[in-house]
């Protein structure tokens, strides 16, 4: 006999409901404390399949249930539509809501990723922190310079160590302002440059990362966040499922005969998608293949900003094949991919 559980999870507390066969539910409310956990998570039969919303805490709470030998199920937020609908909202309700719908295998689920995706996700969101953080404080000092009329080079607060630009010639509290971003530009860079040499590493030991990496304008950081994000590619059925994944695939809305295509859905990691759109542009400014050709050609329909959007679709179905078949870009051109 199979049984179903609930949990709503919140940062302190977790409410559980179990579902028993012939009798009312029972519904478990405890705090998040490691002793209390393991000891309600032993009071259920063993093999309980539990459905668990994702949030951004679910870590610890899955692991620890599957190391008890249940089962876990993650459920996607946005289309758990019961819970969300619901009239009467309470802890209670939504995790018995959980455990109904798992048991009616109509909970929504999204895939677990295992520890090393989990942490490598996590090293890609530290270096996107930083990353945006070194572009607020290089947007300050040109704003700063700006503002004197002062002209300063493309890329010379990129590099490892920046100096200091004419400051001899910035009035009030600007040479401060500059010395101290400066200072603060050189931890940064460094720390992103160490970032991107774990990351390459990591790249390296990843065969399927390795084969992204063949694609022209596909990096080391963009290789690994799609493989970390992927994870096993046979879990999609098509390129579009992929595209869709990354929030990269259009709205449809469909009525009778009519059919109309809006904006990209925007789904899932923005981190990823904002990859693989730079990675586009890479490729259709150093490659050519099925990227640039597709690009090239939305561009003279649709415009540029329509077009770069629909180059990162076709590079991601270029990666789908490549991931799908195991293959590198040159193999992937040689069984026909250029004309795809």
């Amino acid at each position: 006999m199979e049984n179903f559980a609930g949990a709503d999870l919140h940062k302190r507390i977790t409410q559980l409901a179990l579902l028993r066969e012939g009798g009312p539910p029972l519904q478990y409310r405890f705090p998040n404390d490691p002793v209390m956990v393991r000891g309600i998570l032993k009071k259920l039969p063993q093999g309980t399949k539990i459905a668990l919303e994702s949030t951004g805490s679910w870590w610890w709470l899955v692991d620890g249930a599957r190391e008890m030998g249940h089962e876990v199920f993650l459920s996607h937020p946005k289309q758990t539509r019961a819970i969300a609908s619901a009239r009467l909202k309470s802890d209670k309700v939504d995790a018995l809501m959980l455990a109904k719908l798992l048991k009616a295998d109509l909970l929504p689920v999204v895939w677990i990723p295992g520890e090393r995706e989990r942490h490598i996700r996590e090293l890609l969101s530290h270096r996107t922190r930083l990353v945006r953080q070194r572009t607020a404080v290089i947007n300050e000092l040109h704003a700063l310079y700006a503002k004197r009329n002062v002209d300063v080079p493309g890329l010379i607060w990129h590099r490892v160590r920046p100096m200091p630009w004419r400051v001899e010639e910035l009035r009030g509290y600007a040479p401060r302002i500059v010395r101290e971003d400066v200072e603060l530009l050189k931890v940064l860079n460094e720390q992103i440059r160490g970032l991107d040499k774990e990351l390459s590493a990591l790249a390296e030991g990843d065969p399927q990362a390795n084969r992204l990496m063949t694609h022209p304008g596909v990096g080391a950081v963009t290789a690994v966040a799609v493989s970390s994000w992927v994870g096993n590619i046979h879990r999609f059925a098509n390129a579009k499922k992929l595209a869709s994944y990354f929030g990269l695939a259009p709205r449809v809305r469909q009525s009778a005969e009519r059919e109309r295509h809006g904006h990209i859905t925007k789904e899932g990691n923005r981190m990823v998608r904002t990859l693989l759109l730079q990675a586009a542009l890479s490729a259709i400014r150093h490659g050519g293949g099925p990227v640039r050709r597709h690009y090239l050609g939305v561009l003279k329909r649709r415009g540029k900003q329509i077009a770069r959007v629909a180059a990162a679709n076709k590079l991601v179905g270029v990666m789908f094949h490549m991931m799908k078949e195991g293959i590198d870009y040159e193999e992937f051109l040689r069984r026909g991919g250029s004309a795809q």
